[in-house]
């Protein structure tokens, strides 16, 4: 019920944005659903950044196989829309992650990084890294960190496929760790 839901909310809501996106990835356990929405006409900013609230799903295989592991995370970030003269941009935003596995509730409120370097007009680079010290972690959380890096590749206007590699790791008060993933995946975005 809840995967139907949340599949539904972001394809839906992707649509009534402009400058927004929906995206896909997958690896032989994971499978990452997500959306990112342009709201700097919404707030009415004034901000020369690029205002966006994202949403994504993450479900993995967990490894002793007895049920799947999932993740939901909303996120606010701001991105400069401009690029350096050696293709650089970067950006910071704040996400939260929900997560209940084996009877323990996760909630966590990591800061975050972005870095994009652009090669050229088809290819392009991102780098994410959010961390949630004990501070930002609540219910059963004790810490929370994340990574990714990601080739992209246009291959139509508003099209890209990408390849990249992620961590994403959640520590429990009981000190038990869950992590989510750990590998390489593929993915489409789609720009609108």
């Amino acid at each position: 019920m809840i995967k139907k839901f949340l599949y539904s909310t972001v394809l839906t809501t992707s649509m009534l944005f402009a400058n927004s996106s929906a995206e896909i990835n997958i690896n032989n356990d994971t499978l990452e659903i997500g959306s990112s929405f342009l709201i700097n006409n919404i707030i009415d900013s004034q901000s020369e950044g690029n205002i966006y609230f994202g949403l994504s799903y993450l479900r993995t295989k967990a490894d002793n196989n007895e049920e799947n592991e999932d993740l939901l995370t909303g996120s606010l970030k701001v991105l400069n829309p401009y690029v350096d003269s050696y293709g650089f941009s970067i950006g910071m935003g704040i996400k939260t992650v929900l997560t209940s596995q084996y009877s323990q509730s996760f909630n966590a409120i990591p800061l975050s990084l972005y870095l994009k370097y652009e090669m050229n007009e088809l290819i392009y680079f991102d780098l994410e890294g959010s961390y949630a010290p004990r501070v930002l972690s609540f219910m059963d959380a004790e810490t929370y960190h994340d990574a990714r890096l990601r080739l992209n590749y246009k291959v139509l206007d508003g099209g890209y496929i990408y390849l990249g590699l992620r961590e994403i790791t959640a520590k429990y008060e009981n000190n038990q760790k869950i992590k989510y993933d750990n590998s390489a995946f593929f993915g489409y975005e789609f720009r609108f």
